[in-house]
């Protein structure tokens, strides 16, 4: 009889499906155990089959013949079954469709994920045959674990990590999963490097032998390499397992429980990769029950098996913390604080290899001066492990630096993070070309060979859907890209001609601004030829961007400061305008000089809350260094008010220098609702120990405060929770609600001004109706009290709270123009539905702030048409955001169109156009009307974008339409 053509499981896939359902059926309705001991103990009843979803020959139920013969018998196209719902499945019935099976298998495949990730009861395991050889192995792993133990090897830490598991919704930790890898598939844990891959196979071996229910086996892949032994070989031939032979090791892995951790397959070169897969294979084949978790930095083809993959999750700030307090204590928690306040620092402390390092520097050392000194700090402990410096000297010869340099100079001229594998390899032969014309190598490498060292040993990654390169942070790219900007500066800055190239080519392009700050760092804190470059390069940057020259000046040193500071006062003082919050005053402000002191005091301590304000949100960090050494001094003695004003914002928008005196100053104010304010703006930042500080001997009235308005959720800190404590319990006491307490304000007599007690209730009362009494109360209290009622709204926003009809109006009526992400981020959140809250964050955003608001409106309108098709989703989001857009203030909307007027098509023009000639005008409660000079702008729009469209030859009549009606809204 001729043999039939069918695509069947083999017994190893069938085991798979087996195993994914839990050895349940995938039969809704049913769920039955499958297999089971028989009764004297010695063998197993198995009454499941593995079922295809779609046959294996044709004539079969739900034969697909576009599927390889490959498809047709992979663990995907099985389900799991009981022998009669098995017999069901391959009935005629036409209800068992591909959809409705494949729907079933993943509904039990999840379900059996869940049972074992949640410690459950689990199904279909089995103990090894002779329970003393099981016992004698789990001793033996426990031994070696104890060995690992005292090898550099083992983590610094036992906070457990967290993963994520491909189709379960749900992260788990490395405990949790140590519970569950006897029974589940096969794992591949990827994650980039420092992520914490060899901690996490430690933390779940651990896990398992404390479970009780396996036997792990850790392999260093990377020594293993070196050995020539077999795997199995190179883990029996360790003291732990002296006494137990191969043979030993056969009979206890075929049962489930013994589980190999092949820790860094990324490590491994071409041969020994090759000779690992055969050996890997070969023990699948020979024990199907044995349990893989192989650890790589990203799922390559290569890897010997099919398996479910487990990505490492980054460090959350829990997690940090303790690791941080384990780790040096009280100092560790004050190292990762300074590290979170640290721009582009806080994401790198949530890999774990960075965040031990920092916490690794000597005892009472200062946190590293500079961020560049940060980064340099982390390389250097990336090239110190002693394998990755032995394989980066093998093929790299010591010059992995000049590699990466090359590659982020590529990256940051283009703009991008990522790069082709093409490019990547140019990079590193023009890298060689040129360290062989300066007599550095005689012998290139191959280019290939470079970059899979510096993937496996170092800080790059291998990126995207096609081959191709990135750093493992944007943050490592610039610091690697700043050793060439530093290089230019040092070699063109004095020659006229090239300083205007350095300008042109550097300064100039905004991809630049991380290496510019990086290189100005490390030359200012050089010798005496390298701090002259830095200042000419100050000089020269003003002459391109005034902003990036202040960073520059903020990020170097007095003695750099000292050649240039008269050159720099000269043509600021001829640049501002005395008493005006102009561009010259953020300059100031981000410079961080006292030089500039008698210009900025006067701005930012006016009494006039919208010069102040904008004064101190003119930049992105206020730097309080502008303020002088006796910065205290000044702030303590000014009103209540401008004290609340001024240290709010600084708490707010500084770095860890304005969060630490704002809660020096605040911690002895005398003026609860100072210290209250500090405290609200101490919470947004997340800086507890801040808030710890500020509160350690506030008085009754500051907690009743920051109760009232819920501002203080958890502090570990046991003076601050016994203040909160009781605050709530006189809270409690009092059983005055915020409706009788805003009446009784409304109709008080006399001149007493009530504004901060206005504030809080606003910012906190129940509104349970968009017009309930309580808010007619609020508007009879915005006659007296309006900066209150705006500043209770404002926090209402922020805090989520819900909003009446007209509370947008009423923000939109304060003129403000704030550019606060928090608020934008609300603005642009979810624009495809209504949103009180959305619509009442946009109407006080700055230009800045609803430019961003413009791109995005731009962004769904160039989505709204793909190959011709409508695309509902864009569409939603495109009117959702026109609508919001709607609401921001009319000067701050034309700023940010004239901004992108001139980069602008004839689609985003038209789309523009619409934007403003849709915005509510007039002097009703609902417009957002524009001033004198936006109208001005307006009418210049209209001519320029008219006179661009007729001298288009691509403009289309809707384009000219939208340009045409624009006039009408200006006044004749």
């Amino acid at each position: 009889m001729a043999k039939r053509n069918r695509d069947d499981f083999t017994d190893r896939t069938k085991l798979q499906i087996a195993k994914r359902a839990g050895w349940l059926c995938s039969f809704p309705t049913c769920r039955t155990p499958t297999v089971g001991a028989t009764s004297d103990g010695e063998g197993e009843i198995n009454i499941g089959t593995a079922a295809h979803i779609c046959a294996a020959a044709p004539g079969g139920p739900r034969y697909d013949a576009t599927m390889t013969p490959e498809e047709r018998s992979s663990a995907k196209n099985g389900i799991w079954m009981c022998r009669d719902h098995g017999k069901a499945i391959d009935s005629t019935d036409a209800q068992f469709t591909v959809e409705r099976l494949r729907e079933w298998k993943r509904q039990a495949e999840n379900e059996s994920w869940r049972r074992v990730l949640r410690n459950e009861a689990a199904t279909g395991q089995a103990d090894a045959t002779d329970p003393r050889l099981a016992q004698r192995l789990r001793a033996a792993a426990e031994a070696d674990l104890r060995v690992f133990r005292q090898t550099a090897k083992w983590p610094v830490t036992s906070v457990a990590l967290t993963l994520k598991v491909d189709d379960f919704d749900e992260p788990v930790t490395t405990s949790s999963l140590a519970g569950a890898v006897t029974s589940l598939d096969d794992l591949i844990l990827v994650a980039p490097p420092g992520m914490g891959k060899t901690t996490t196979l430690f933390q779940i071996a651990e896990g398992v032998l404390a479970d009780g229910k396996g036997t792990p086996l850790i392999v260093p892949l990377g020594d293993w390499a070196t050995e020539g032994a077999t795997v199995l070989d190179s883990i029996l031939k360790r003291p732990a397992f002296r006494g137990i032979s191969e043979d030993d090791f056969r009979k206890a892995a075929a049962q489930p429980g013994i589980v190999l951790l092949l820790d860094g397959w990324n490590e491994l070169d071409m041969r020994a990769r090759s000779r690992a897969r055969v050996q890997v294979v070969a023990l699948k084949a020979e024990l199907p029950e044995l349990g893989l978790i192989v650890s790589t930095r990203r799922q390559a083809l290569d890897v010997p098996f099919g398996g479910t993959r487990v990505d490492l999750l980054p460090l959350n700030e829990g997690q940090q913390m303790q690791i941080a307090v384990a780790m040096r204590g009280d100092a560790g928690a004050k190292i990762v604080d300074q590290a979170w306040r640290t721009a582009g620092v806080r994401e790198l402390v949530t890999i774990p290899l960075y965040l031990t390092a920092l916490l690794s520097l000597p005892e009472n050392a200062p946190f590293p001066t500079t961020k560049e000194e940060v980064l340099r700090h982390f390389v250097a402990v990336h090239e110190k492990e002693a394998s990755h410096a032995e394989a980066l000297y093998v093929v790299a010869q010591g010059f992995q630096q000049d590699y990466l340099d090359g590659l982020a100079v590529f990256a940051t001229r283009a703009a991008n993070t990522a790069i082709a594998d093409t490019n990547a390899r140019q990079s590193i032969f023009d890298t060689e070309n040129l360290l062989a014309d300066n007599r550095q190598i005689t012998i290139k490498p191959q280019p290939d060979a470079v970059l899979n060292v510096l993937v496996s040993n170092h800080l790059l990654m291998r990126a995207g859907d096609t081959l191709g390169y990135a750093f493992q942070h944007q943050q490592f790219q610039e610091w690697y890209a700043s050793h060439s900007v530093e290089r230019r500066i040092i070699a063109e800055v004095d020659d006229p001609k090239q300083r205007e190239t350095l300008k042109a080519e550097v300064f100039n392009l905004p991809a630049w601004e991380e290496p510019i700050l990086f290189a100005v760092e490390r030359l200012a804190r050089g010798d005496v030829h390298q701090r002259t470059a830095c200042g000419k390069a100050i000089v020269a940057a003003f002459e391109v961007d005034p902003i990036l020259a202040a960073e520059m000046i903020f990020r170097s040193t007095e003695e750099v400061w000292s050649q240039i500071a008269a050159t720099i006062q000269g043509l600021v003082a001829r640049w501002h305008a005395p008493g005006k919050v102009d561009r010259a005053v953020r300059f100031m402000i981000t410079s961080g000089r006292s030089e500039f002191l008698d210009a900025v005091w006067p701005l930012i301590t006016d009494e006039n809350d919208q010069i102040s304000l904008k004064a101190l949100r003119n930049c992105r960090r206020f730097r309080p260094s502008v303020l002088g050494s006796d910065a205290e001094k000044k702030i303590k003695a000014l009103s209540p008010h401008l004290r609340t004003v001024l240290l709010s914002e600084m708490a707010s928008r500084s770095g860890m220098d304005g969060l630490d005196l704002a809660s020096a100053i605040a911690k002895n104010d005398p003026d609860p609702e100072v210290q209250a304010s500090v405290v609200d703006a101490l919470t947004f930042r997340r800086a507890d120990r801040h808030v710890a500080e500020v509160l350690q001997n506030a008085g009754e009235t500051t907690f009743d405060l920051i109760v009232r308005r819920d501002l203080v959720d958890d502090v570990d800190d046991d003076q601050v929770k016994k203040g909160v404590a009781a605050a709530r319990m006189r809270q409690a006491a009092e059983k005055t609600s915020a409706y009788d307490r805003l009446r009784v304000i409304v109709y008080a007599q006399g001149g007493e001004d009530r504004s901060a007690e206005l504030t809080d209730i606003i910012s906190t009362m129940e509104i349970e109706q968009r017009q309930d009494a309580g808010v007619q109360l609020i508007y009879e209290a915005r006659k007296r009290y309006s900066d209150a009622i705006t500043q209770g709204l404002l926090a209402r926003v922020r805090a989520g709270r819900a909003l009446f009809y007209g509370a947008d109006d009423i923000l939109a009526s304060a003129g403000f123009a704030l550019e606060e992400e928090a608020l934008l981020e609300i603005a642009l959140s979810d624009p495809g539905r209504h949103d009180d809250r959305a619509e009442a964050a946009a109407s006080v955003l700055g230009p800045i702030a609803v430019g961003r608001m413009v791109d995005a409106f731009l962004d769904a309108g160039a989505r709204l048409r793909v190959d011709g098709r409508f695309d509902q989703t864009a569409s939603e989001i495109y009117n959702g955001l026109q609508t919001r857009i709607a609401h921001v203030q009319g000067a701050s909307l034309v700023a940010a169109v004239l901004a992108r007027s001139v980069q602008a098509d004839n689609g985003r023009m038209a789309r523009l156009a619409e934007l403003l000639s849709r915005h509510p005008d007039g002097d009703t409660d609902r417009g957002r009307p524009f001033d004198p000079a936006s109208l001005a702008a307006v009418e210049a729009l209209v001519e320029d974008w008219g006179s661009r469209m007729l001298a288009s030859a691509d403009a289309q009549r809707w384009h000219k339409a939208s340009i045409a009606t624009l006039p009408a809204m200006l006044p004749p």
